[in-house]
């Protein structure tokens, strides 16, 4: 994500300018950190393209490997239990700001083989298993960057009110299928149903 600098439209030192001052903000509900106000900017984009197809060919397989790895592996860290307002949020991290965590992904060959053709989702970020279970909230919240987007895989989705809001709109996730957003704006978490919610965050 360094070299997006260099493709910026008035140059390094001008986007470098714009960075330093109070950025241009889109909106009041996108205001991450580190904004790059040069990049295209909506809550959620179409789940229609080669990353998307990449996760979903495997979708099965996925899941198979998250059940069994957050059964023995899941935990809270300080982001999950900070961000939750009620139940429990808990998560397997797979590779986190650019470093692996072989010993997760040796037990998820399919998952690991799949992040692997997707070079850039390591880049800036984190991918893991996400499990919330039934009456989980997690507090509204920014994204960090809007240099990113976020690919949720659909794995174990209970039929009802299991919903990610962003922005002013409400979604669900489909098993299977990818919801992609930018996290840079508001989001939250709200899941009322009585089964587990798991996907793999990109």
């Amino acid at each position: 994500w360094p070299l997006s600098f260099l493709s910026a439209p008035q140059g390094i030192g001008s986007s470098v300018g714009r960075l330093l001052r109070k950025p241009p903000y889109p909106s009041k509900l996108c205001r991450p950190k580190f904004f790059l106000p040069y990049l295209s900017s909506k809550p959620v984009w179409p789940s229609n393209d080669a990353v998307s197809e990449a996760l979903s060919a495997s979708w099965q397989e996925i899941r198979e490997e998250c059940r069994a790895v957050m059964a023995e592996a899941a935990s809270a860290d300080v982001n999950t239990k900070g961000l939750t307002a009620v139940g429990s949020w808990q998560k397997v991290p797979l590779w986190s700001h650019g470093k692996p965590h072989e010993d997760n992904l040796a037990k998820c060959p399919v998952t690991a083989k799949t992040l692997a053709g997707l070079p850039l989702c390591k880049a800036l970020g984190m991918a893991y298993f996400s499990q919330m279970a039934p009456g989980t909230s997690v507090k509204p919240h920014f994204g960090p960057t809007n240099a990113r987007l976020r690919y949720h895989l659909g794995l174990d989705v209970p039929e009802g009110n299991v919903l990610l809001a962003v922005a002013d709109g409400y979604y669900r996730w489909v098993q299977g299928k990818t919801l992609v957003f930018d996290d840079a704006y508001i989001h939250a978490v709200h899941h009322q149903e009585a089964e587990t919610r798991s996907v793999l965050v990109v």
